[in-house]
């Protein structure tokens, strides 16, 4: 039986999607599991995965375009089925469609001479790829017929080469000022801070990290705890336990084996504010906060209070890297209920971070820092980190954030325990 196939929700502040690329076409047999198509949100490129069994009869919403979240963006059923006359009415109109001819303004930007103008209206081009080229001032004809996708579809790294961030093997490349595209000069206007500002739209992600943030800082009154962790024990059992594995163990792999375990220790701290009272959390779904050029994304590893060492740091590998390649599922980035938010390799020594709703609370990480204390009467140098927790006041109290740090310090400052 015909059904429609809606555009999902694949983050949480998501209010509609855009079709990056259909993986199956209108014909195409699909099975449960497999990938339907790619979907660009206000967070990533995500995956699109069916659920059952049939086939493509018919695509509503082509690549490039957009539809709010619960729009049919396509038609399944059976091999050889007919499409109800009333589904195709009722298709929504498509915001943009990247394979629509697209209109040549007045004045088109110049381009460079060594790669004319294509005297033709009809340009095939990613959303991201536009994206970039209007941000730079990229007259996208110059590339028309000549990208790397699916026939000559002009993608990201078309733009990037022709702005010189990529040599031709992909490496990256310096672009000579004589050969370089013309770029729109910056937007400045006057403004009331001192001197010029120059005014650009934030992208669909900062949008809604500011709107979560938003959300977040003022309405949940913040609490924040700190502690100074001597990590010599932990970095000894690192060095070992790397000497010895083929997978390499991150000191964030450490800290989210101790978030997870410290809190299955105490409830009173593992539990969120909603509308309908306290909810506990049974299991551990520790985020792992990843930063991206638009700015950051938390996949999240699911039960990581069952998992050991080995098993994180496999698992936190991989989601950082489909996560920088905008591969991450909708599953992967939802259902956390604390966060590590750890810029110690950059440096910071110490921070506090904004509590992710509807989580209890985020723990900031700063650098591993050698530092004189005294031990035993006597001062030594001991590689000290510094953690600062922030909690949600209405779900716990101060002791309670204060225990939760004493027992995640605990499980650093003796190791062995994260192999318990």
């Amino acid at each position: 039986m015909a059904d429609e196939l809606v555009m999902p929700r694949l983050s949480d502040t998501m209010e509609r999607g855009t079709i990056a690329r259909w993986v199956k076409q209108e014909g195409d047999a699909f099975t449960n599991g497999d990938v339907l198509a790619e979907i660009e949100t206000d967070k990533a490129l995500m995956e699109l995965s069916a659920y059952d069994d049939g086939v493509i009869l018919k695509i509503l919403v082509p690549d490039g375009g957009e539809a709010e979240l619960g729009a049919p963006i396509a038609i399944t059923g059976a091999a050889g089925e007919t499409v109800p006359a009333e589904m195709l009415q009722a298709a929504p109109v498509p915001v943009e469609t990247a394979a629509q001819t697209t209109a040549i303004s007045a004045e088109p930007a110049a381009a460079p001479d060594t790669a004319p103008v294509v005297a033709t209206t009809e340009v095939r081009a990613s959303p991201i790829a536009r994206k970039l080229a209007s941000e730079n001032g990229i007259d996208l004809r110059v590339l028309a017929g000549k990208g790397s996708g699916p026939d000559g579809r002009i993608v990201k790294v078309d733009v990037e080469r022709l702005l010189g961030k990529l040599a031709p093997d992909g490496t990256p490349a310096p672009v000579p000022a004589a050969t370089g595209p013309t770029v729109a000069a910056p937007k400045r206007v006057p403004s009331a801070m001192a001197g010029e500002v120059r005014i650009e739209q934030p992208s669909a992600m900062l949008k809604a990290i500011a709107q979560r943030m938003g959300e977040s800082n003022g309405p949940i009154p913040h609490f924040y705890v700190e502690a100074q962790i001597d990590m010599e024990k932990a970095l000894q059992l690192r060095k070992e336990l790397n000497d010895a594995l083929e997978v390499k163990i991150s000191v964030t792999d450490m800290i989210v084996r101790a978030s997870a375990l410290a809190l299955l220790d105490h409830p009173e701290v593992h539990r969120s504010w909603v509308a309908e009272g306290l909810a506990y959390h049974a299991h551990a779904n520790i985020g792992i906060a990843v930063a991206l050029d638009e700015g950051l994304i938390v996949p999240v590893i699911r039960h990581a209070d069952q998992k050991t060492l080995v098993e994180i740091a496999t698992e936190s590998q991989d989601l950082a890297t489909r996560a920088r390649a905008g591969r991450l599922l909708q599953a992967e980035i939802e259902g956390g209920t604390f966060t590590v938010s750890n810029l110690g390799m950059m440096g910071v020594t110490r921070f506090l971070a904004i509590i992710n709703p509807p989580e209890p609370a985020i723990l900031a990480v700063g650098a591993t820092v050698e530092t004189p204390v005294v031990r035993d009467g006597a001062v030594v140098v001991r590689p000290i980190m510094t953690v600062t927790l922030s909690c949600d006041h209405r779900a716990t109290s101060g002791a309670g954030g204060a225990a939760l740090l004493q027992s995640f310090k605990r499980r650093l400052e003796q190791p062995v325990l994260l192999l318990a």
